[in-house]
């Protein structure tokens, strides 16, 4: 049976509505996704133990035991790793402390210009400026010290169950306030890992394990750092397109439809729950690696070779690359598949967001991709007659 060839048809452009459809859809689910506790910040565990629990049973008993622990728990052999989310108000105590540190900072800046100006007011005791500077100065100590006092009375009303008995502090004192924080927060991050290794003990016995907290912040530098490596990349390969092809149609044609590949998936994980971390960045790094691929397969038959007419040049591409993107989609779709009967939350992340990926591949290259090319090589060839 001959396919018929999509790219002869007078309306070739009009596909082009179908991956745009689907950009469209993907930005309205976009803002629905989550962040595992490798970016918004989670304890990790590694233990060894010879429990027969299955990784559904230790997950459900760890959930019960944890409220809001959101566990994500790997199984292999005797070791068992444990992901769970960090307490809410152990998380939001880091920036509290970190809220303080601010005030004592404006603190001490405060008290460095009141000790000036008062040197200087001694010399010249009528100088209203100098006069004022301290008002300035004194108002600015007495706002940080209020400010240090009321955000260390709400750090320690938030981790009190992490606390052991009422925590005295001197509130006029801003070394005291500071050291007040640090103090409260280390001891409540102390306790609660007795607390969650306690509950993971209970459900899975052990006499050795690894605990390594995420803090909220170091999530956000991940975060930030991982935004950066994709517009770092996107740069790149917009760069290398432009020395390929010397105009900047082409080139944009294949960054967009890498970047509507990127958006797709996202689109799906705000839609599956597919919540992205370390793991799922990986598999949206590997999709633009698959979009150049079959961008500039297509991009390079057709502008590039002679053989044919540019459509027939076009589709012999789409068989191809649709070949090639289809014979992918089953080595994921398999991997996606053993990953979800086995549990392992990594290879579930990143099948999954590569899988959408390729799927979405197939209609942004094929029905959005070359048909721009093949509006701009039609247009050229006019432009030669």
């Amino acid at each position: 049976m001959m396919l018929r060839n999509i790219y002869e048809s007078k309306n070739y452009k009009a596909l082009m509505i179908i991956p745009i459809a689907l950009l469209l859809i993907s930005l309205y689910f976009i803002p629905k996704i989550q962040s595992d506790s490798s970016l918004k910040g989670g304890i990790s565990v590694q233990l060894q133990t010879n429990s027969t629990l299955s990784v559904q049973q230790i997950t459900s008993m760890i959930n019960a035991k944890v409220p809001g622990a959101q566990a994500s728990v790997s199984k292999s052999g005797s070791l068992v790793g444990i992901t769970i989310a960090i307490n809410t108000s152990v998380s939001k105590s880091e920036s509290v402390v970190q809220s303080i540190y601010s005030y004592d900072a404006n603190y001490s800046s405060d008290t460095l210009n009141l000790t000036a100006n008062q040197s200087r007011l001694s010399g010249d005791p009528n100088n209203s400026t100098l006069k004022a500077n301290i008002a300035k100065a004194t108002a600015g100590q007495q706002k940080a010290i209020a400010g240090m006092n009321s955000t260390l009375a709400g750090q320690l009303i938030m981790l009190k169950p992490f606390l052991n008995g009422t925590v005295v502090y001197n509130s006029t004192n801003a070394t005291a306030m500071l050291n007040t924080a640090n103090s409260a927060y280390g001891s409540a991050l102390a306790n609660y890992e007795n607390y969650v290794v306690g509950a993971i003990k209970s459900v899975v016995p052990t006499n050795s394990y690894s605990y390594n907290p995420i803090t909220p912040t170091l999530g956000a530098f991940f975060l930030s750092q991982m935004q950066t490596i994709i517009i770092a990349a996107f740069v790149l390969v917009a760069i290398a397109v432009f020395a390929v092809f010397r105009t900047p149609i082409p080139a944009f044609a294949v960054v967009f439809g890498a970047a509507n590949d990127i958006i797709v998936a996202l689109g799906a994980m705000g839609a599956f729950g597919i919540p992205l971390g370390v793991a799922s960045v990986g598999g949206l790094l590997m999709i633009i690696g698959y979009a150049i691929d079959t961008d500039m397969l297509a991009s390079i038959r057709v502008l590039k070779r002679s053989e044919g007419s540019s459509t027939e040049r076009a589709f012999e591409a789409m068989k191809t690359g649709v070949t090639m993107t289809i014979t992918a989609i089953i080595a994921f779709a398999i991997l996606f598949i053993m990953a979800w009967l086995a549990y392992i939350p990594t290879y579930f992340e990143i099948s999954g967001v590569v899988l959408v990926g390729l799927i979405a591949d197939l209609a942004t290259t094929w029905l959005g991709n070359v048909p721009m090319v093949l509006w701009y090589k039609h247009k050229k060839e006019a432009r030669n007659r």
